[in-house]
């Protein structure tokens, strides 16, 4: 009895210097949550449970185990739970834990700490997110603070379909203590379809072949590549409404696929697959009625079928099918099989930057003269006698307003000479006695200053309303065009997202095209737009950009266009642009 009991000593002794040999030589043990990885450059980021940020480099060299089993980088999340292992903040190892493991500090129970899914739904008071097949709610506080790309920032940025990390201060209360936003690697950056001609279970890997992307126009182009490569990281992938692993998936070969693409370490993952089964057919309208229950919408006259498989992508996020709302414009492609639709895609044409917003704030633009400017205030006068000043309704149409408003302006507030292409200083525009325009350098506009020019002349307001008033945040006086000659049916909307920046040249093209046609009220896809931006006010998440800090932008990011043509030369005045 005492040998055994002796060689049980050694033997944890003999573990113990293994052990502590294995971590003794410079390594040192970082635990946290996955806050960030930059697949680019192998850095993954990670916030510590005393709340520090630290940026580790993953090496070619770096294990990754989850639960024992060798894994790799594309299978870590945003917001899991890791013990990393690292020398000089280079990772020797990491060890990742699943979500559920009763272990961990996050577990999510009496105890918890953090939780991460999806966003369902949210309000200026609770967040909704799914897990898989789980559903939570949470409740939304004015301390909770939001992040998003490490910086801390408005509620209104985050939309449905957005993967979040939940934290608690209080661990067994419902109030969320901070928000933080994934970065864009899982945003949906298109839909592909082509023939599945082969899968690899062992590398976690489809091709396809002669793959197509979808364009908001309800067609489908080449995508470039003959045979594309794709990653499968997740089980997101159905046949119809049941859902297949990647073995099942091989059975389908040759056949037909539709795919949610995401981009990671610059080459495409899966966010999505769903077999295509059926003829196909495709519907461009609002849906007019719908029913969760029994998986039914009627879109333009049809009545077609939904389920936990048919793709819905909204704000090139990937989203449930309990985000599909009644009267949404959607675009649907419909397999028909056995005389039944069945929604194998829905793309929805996303929330309107001009919509009521989750903190009960909206955009607003207003097209008018100005009647007068006050001390930090400017009045918005009638455009000519008879027709008083314009807002842009959520529909996409200028509607006539009953009187004059007044809204407020801050050191903030740009204003832009469109013609003269030159920025008025606020407190110029003010006539300050602390302001000496000899310090404009641009003579015409030191003119215009002195000379009282801008009353009188039309501009477009940009104001964010709320209950508190109207603030504005950009003003762009376009004095060439004249309150005589203005002609309302000059001036329409374009939507779309950014495809290139050219900054020499003031230009940039729009791809995913949709122009407001005001005789049909409708808005219609088109080619892709190249937009010249240098007479234009550009607002970006509510705040002005100005052109030389256009760097800023990126592709892909949402577009909202006003413009005026009086030539065949597309010229953008308001711009804004939303993540």
């Amino acid at each position: 009895m005492k040998r055994k009991l002796l060689l049980l000593i050694f033997s944890i002794l003999i573990l113990n210097t293994l052990t502590l040999t294995a971590i003794a030589v410079g390594e040192e043990i970082l635990q946290g949550s996955i806050e960030a990885i930059d697949y680019a450059e192998g850095i993954i980021s990670i916030l510590d449970y005393d709340g520090n940020r630290e940026d580790i480099k993953l090496l070619p060299t770096t294990k990754i185990e989850i639960e024992g089993e060798s894994s790799s980088i594309n299978q870590l999340y945003f917001g899991q739970e890791v013990d990393i292992y690292h020398r000089d903040n280079e990772a020797i190892k990491i060890v990742a834990y699943p979500e559920d493991d009763p272990e961990r500090y996050g577990y999510i129970m009496p105890g918890s700490r953090f939780k991460t899914g999806r966003v369902l739904f949210l309000t200026e008071d609770e967040i909704e997110i799914k897990n898989g097949e789980k559903r939570e709610k949470y409740r939304i506080t004015p301390a909770t603070t939001v992040y998003k790309k490490g910086e801390t920032t408005s509620i209104i940025r985050i939309k449905e379909g957005d993967k979040v990390l939940l934290t608690f201060d209080n661990i067994y209360s419902s109030e969320v203590s901070s928000i933080k936003v994934e970065d864009e690697e899982e945003h949906i950056k298109g839909i592909l379809s082509g023939k599945l001609t082969f899968v690899d279970n062992r590398k976690k890997e489809i091709h396809i072949q002669s793959p197509h992307i979808y364009k908001d126009n309800n067609s489908w182009v080449p995508y470039g590549d003959h045979i594309l490569k794709l990653k499968v990281n997740n089980q997101n992938l159905y046949n119809g409404i049941e859902r297949i692993n990647l073995s099942d998936l091989d059975k389908f070969k040759g056949q037909t696929v539709y795919v949610a693409y995401s981009l990671a370490y610059g080459r495409p993952n899966v966010a999505k697959l769903q077999v295509k089964t059926g003829s196909s057919r495709v519907y461009d309208s609002k849906i007019q009625d719908i029913e969760y229950g029994t998986g039914r919408m009627i879109v333009n006259k049809n009545l077609i079928h939904f389920n936990e498989g048919t793709i819905v992508v909204k704000d090139n996020r990937l989203v449930d099918i309990l985000n599909m709302n009644l009267d949404d414009m959607v675009r649907v492609n419909v397999d028909f099989k056995y005389g039944i639709s069945y929604a194998s895609l829905v793309a929805i044409n996303g929330s309107s930057i001009l919509n009521e917003r989750v903190d009960n704030t909206r955009l607003s633009i207003y097209i008018g003269r100005i009647e007068d400017i006050f001390e930090y205030e400017i009045e918005i006068g009638s455009l000519r006698n008879r027709l008083n000043h314009l807002k842009l309704t959520e529909e996409g149409l200028w509607k006539e307003e009953r009187s004059n408003i007044r809204v407020a302006f801050t050191e903030d507030t740009l204003i832009y000479d469109s013609q003269l292409k030159e920025i008025v200083p606020v407190q110029a525009l003010l006539e300050s006695r602390y302001f000496d325009l000899e310090d404009i350098k641009n003579i015409t506009l030191r003119n215009r200053l002195r000379d009282n020019f801008y009353k009188d002349k039309i501009a477009y307001f940009v104001v964010r309303e709320s209950s508190f008033g109207k603030e504005l945040l950009a003003l762009n006086i376009v004095a060439h065009i004249s309150n005589l000659s203005y002609d309302i049916n000059h001036s329409y909307s374009t939507i779309g997202n950014i495809k290139e920046i050219n900054h020499d040249e003031g230009k940039i093209s729009l791809t995913n095209v949709r122009n407001f046609n005001t005789l049909n009220k409708n808005w219609e896809s088109t080619s892709d737009q190249v937009l010249d931006i240098s007479q234009a006010i550009i607002l970006y998440n509510d705040i002005p950009i100005p052109m030389d800090k256009l760097y800023t932008l990126r592709q892909g990011l949402k577009v909202y266009v006003i413009k005026y043509k009086s030539t065949s030369e597309d010229i953008g005045y308001v711009i804004l642009i939303e993540d």
